[in-house]
């Protein structure tokens, strides 16, 4: 199922990838069933509505026109790892920090990193503005209501240059922020029935004259 959507959406992953995300979902509906990570337990749900959802940020960096490797990325309320952990599965060669500040999803997290062995990882069990590091060149977040919001938790951050990833359904985001540059992304999916943009959001160069 990922490996068909992936390829029919032109995504292109190793074959390890594949295989760590088999692992992964084995151990999603494990602890799923022991504490509150996701509802979605089903095989071909986890692969469409967790997996290959997080994996279309991908194509919208590139449509971005973002090279993420070498790149730093905080996953902000990471929850289960999405899109964190599933781009840092693809994305061996960009390192992740993942940012989630409710304790039973971070003891998941660690254990779906050492199950993995993902080298490219560190988990911040925490509220995003609690975490002192402010050197990330961008930020992820995903099932956001109010890019304004998010704006506002993240200001500290986006001031020092990184550029909000905001993962979003069918519902547009026409309005302005004050200060800050948003970029739309629209992706045509193939093979699942939800669609998805993004919102690239950056600070505002000012230029002198």
């Amino acid at each position: 199922m990922i490996k068909d959507l992936c390829t029919l959406n032109s995504i292109s992953l190793l074959d390890e990838a594949f295989e760590k995300l088999e692992i992964y979902k084995s151990l999603l509906k494990k602890w799923g069933k022991r504490i509150n990570i996701t509802s979605i337990l089903k095989d071909e749900e986890i692969e469409k509505k967790h997996f290959f959802d997080s994996l279309t940020g991908i194509k919208a960096f590139e449509k971005a026109g973002i090279n993420l490797k070498g790149k730093h990325i905080a996953d902000i309320g990471s929850g289960g790892g999405f899109p964190g952990m599933v781009l840092a599965v693809a994305l061996p060669e960009t390192n992740f920090t993942l940012v989630e500040p409710r304790h039973k999803r971070c003891i998941f997290l660690e254990q779906v990193k050492r199950t993995l062995k993902l080298n490219n990882v560190s988990i911040e069990c925490r509220r995003i503005e609690e975490v002192k590091e402010k050197d990330f060149d961008i930020l992820t977040m995903r099932a956001v209501e109010d890019p304004k919001s998010a704006v506002k938790i993240t200001k500290p951050f986006l001031k020092n240059g990184a550029t909000l990833c905001i993962y979003r359904g069918k519902e547009p985001f026409t309005d302005e922020i004050p200060g800050f540059t948003i970029e739309m992304i629209n992706l045509d999916l193939k093979g699942v029935n939800f669609k998805r943009h993004f919102l690239f959001i950056r600070k505002e160069v000012n230029v002198g004259t």
